[in-house]
């Protein structure tokens, strides 16, 4: 018998690192734990496992999916 995972928002930080590098645009990931793992990987302390492609597609993730533009109106 498969079982099925909790849902739930909680990952582990190298389960954040996997969702920042290969997965933010998989459907299978729920939101919740993208942004997770957005806000755990930009608050760690050192980002040795990120490089700057992977901040630059987090960045560009952000504001494809949340809009700023009603914040200023």
């Amino acid at each position: 018998m498969k079982l099925t995972p909790f849902p739930t928002q909680y990952v582990s930080a190298g389960k954040a690192i996997e969702i920042i590098k290969c997965r933010l645009d998989d459907d299978t990931v729920q939101m919740q734990q993208k942004v997770f793992s957005i806000e755990m990987v930009a608050e760690m302390e050192t980002h040795n496992s990120i490089t700057k492609t992977d901040f630059v597609k987090m960045l560009r993730w952000i504001f494809r999916h949340y809009d700023f533009e009603s914040v200023f109106l």
